[in-house]
């Protein structure tokens, strides 16, 4: 596939308000998964933004790491930092279905 409006080093660029309405969608399948699932409106909120937070910054990353002509080394690097930065909130929201799937405490956000 041939990117026409995308030079072989340049990352494409991205709508801001598309990217919006895609975390957005998201963000409310989510929602609307773990509230089927059980948890109270809050928490599946709660969880849904942890997960949509460690995940915003994976399409620049799956850009990079798709352009035609392969990136340099630093630039991989570059757009993986803020990828792994993220983790927390991944960790975080897997500890609140963990915890809710043993019928334990709920996750406060502290730490």
């Amino acid at each position: 596939m041939r990117r026409s409006d995308t030079s072989e080093n340049e990352p494409a660029k991205t709508d801001p308000s598309l990217e919006f309405d895609v975390f957005e969608t998201a963000r409310i399948r989510l929602v609307e998964v773990f509230i089927r699932g059980g948890h109270d409106s809050v928490e599946a909120e709660r969880i849904a933004l942890y997960v949509v937070q460690g995940l915003r910054r994976v399409p620049k990353l799956l850009n990079v790491l798709t352009r035609i002509k392969a990136p340099a080394q630093n630039e991989i690097l570059d757009a993986l930092g803020p990828v792994l930065d993220e983790t927390p909130a991944l960790d975080k929201a897997k500890r609140m279905l963990l915890r809710a799937g043993e019928g334990g405490e709920r996750e406060t956000g502290a730490q």
